[in-house]
């Protein structure tokens, strides 16, 4: 169930209702939502859901014993392993296929047939993080398996993120029927939820259909119309990302939850680690607490930290896709990560590191990281490795410099993206006073007829057709 369908508007409306008026019995109702919204992908796929589920709570239970280190291997190995067999079954079973020149697949036609669960690449990274949580002491379980059916399943978050962790949403499930309706953060979750959906429908659907055409020509491409469809997805992914990961966080806040953000204007970063602080943050700190940390992190010397970065950003890469143009992509962002370490100790090495504090060099360092990223989306997005090659290449030869005329539409395309981007920046830094001028200055009936023209406009300018999310496909 799509956040920008008029299915799920009802749903939502229906449930903030029963919600509100029968607070004794909100957990139920939240439950009950839960199932409903997951049950849409398939009654098999909900019943498997509930499974691991309940499996992961009754090993949770034993993570204070004297055998809590073998239910946390139990624990950790059905989820990993569920994951592995539904997201990268057919991925192996080829690339051993072309290991031993044998066929494999054919013999196994079921395989072919399988459906990945929704979200299942983040529900399982949530499990793993809430067992490892419970056995460190850094959180409590769940007080029943309830609160954690909720905790794991809640529907604004359930597809496509941000992974929460325990210690954060379960105490707010456990009050959950002491929370009172507040007006102002219910206008919050209102604004990040028509955020999310103007970024959807108005950016991120209607930039896909102009980068879908350039990637479409794959190596007919020259080098200018490469960077051109490069710089589409890099808006077009970050427009519906964020946008779904918005609107999972205004609409837990209608129901008085609060959300980890997933996204801080990552475009304006200054290097590969402030990148990684603002692009999927729930998802990077996952990766350096349940992996890069516990290969050593920065304890084994320096040498040992790069390779750990190098594994951590690999892993990061094959947890978005069964493909290797994303093993491809999370290696190129270890590496920009090994040599921005590299960078900074000499800088410091040299004690260079005063220009970093000019305007310009600060500038400078955001163009460069802004188009670092941008070349690695291609990996993303290209359909194989082969395509991805092409591209990159294409882009760093001299024909780039050199534009059609009827690509320069694009580039100012591009250009207002980026100032947009840089608008909302300035929007989230600023936002209590202009809320606060906002609410005061304006006139009521004005705000009115503001929030009914872009109702109308949504309603309007949607495209016919609703596009998924690009990363329910994770």
């Amino acid at each position: 169930m799509l956040f920008h369908t008029p299915e799920f508007i009802l749903f939502l409306l229906c449930t903030l209702g029963l919600y509100y008026c029968l607070p004794k019995y909100r957990i139920y109702i939240i439950a009950l939502a839960d199932i409903l919204f997951y049950m849409v992908g398939g009654a098999g796929l909900l019943f498997l859901f509930i499974i691991i589920t309940t499996a992961t709570y009754l090993l949770s239970r034993g993570l204070h014993g004297s055998g809590k280190k073998l239910y946390l291997i139990i624990g950790i190995v059905i989820n990993v392993a569920n994951l592995v067999f539904f997201k990268y079954s057919i991925f192996l079973l080829s690339n051993l296929e072309k290991l031993i020149s044998a066929q494999i697949i054919s013999h196994t036609p079921y395989i072919t047939n399988l459906v990945m669960p929704i979200g299942i690449s983040f529900y399982t990274f949530q499990f793993i993080a809430y067992l490892v949580d419970i056995y460190k002491g850094k959180t409590e379980p769940a007080p029943n398996l309830l609160s954690f059916w909720v905790f794991m399943s809640f529907f604004p978050h359930r597809v496509a993120g941000p992974i929460m962790r325990g210690k954060d949403l379960i105490p707010q499930i456990e009050r959950i029927a002491k929370i009172t309706f507040n007006s102002s953060q219910f206008k919050l979750g209102l604004a990040f939820l028509a955020m999310g959906l103007i970024k959807k429908i108005f950016l991120a659907d209607y930039i896909a259909i102009y980068a879908n055409r350039f990637f479409d020509q794959g190596t007919a491409l020259t080098g200018s119309q490469a960077w051109i469809g490069a710089l589409l997805f890099t808006f077009q992914i970050y427009y519906d990302f964020s946008a779904y990961s918005e609107m999972a966080v205004g609409i837990a806040y209608l129901f008085g939850i609060k959300l980890d953000l997933n996204f801080k204007t990552p475009y304006l970063s200054g290097n590969p680690s402030e990148f990684w602080r603002r692009w999927h943050i729930t998802l990077s700190t996952w990766i350096r607490d349940y992996i890069y940390i516990p290969l050593g992190g920065s304890r084994r010397g320096e040498y040992r930290k790069y390779l750990h970065l190098f594994i951590a950003m690999a892993i990061s890469g094959l947890w978005h896709g069964a493909a290797w143009t994303f093993v491809v992509w999370g290696i190129y962002h270890g590496l920009l990560l090994i040599l921005h370490n590299l960078y900074t100790k000499f800088l410091n090495h040299y004690n260079w590191e005063k220009i970093t504090s000019y305007w310009f060099y600060k500038v400078l360092t955001v163009l460069v990281m802004f188009n670092l990223a941008n070349i690695g989306w291609v990996f993303f997005r290209a359909d194989n490795l082969g395509l991805a090659y092409h591209m990159v290449a294409s882009m760093l030869t001299t024909n780039p410099l050199f534009f059609d005329v009827s690509l320069y539409q694009y580039v100012l395309v591009i250009l207002a993206l980026y100032s947009l981007h840089v608008v909302e920046y300035w929007l989230r830094k600023n936002y209590t006073p202009i809320y606060t001028m906002w609410e005061r200055r304006v006139p009521a009936p004005l705000r009115a007829l503001v929030y009914t023209a872009l109702i109308a406009a949504l309603v309007i300018f949607a495209p016919t057709q609703q596009n998924s999310f690009i990363y329910f496909r994770f």
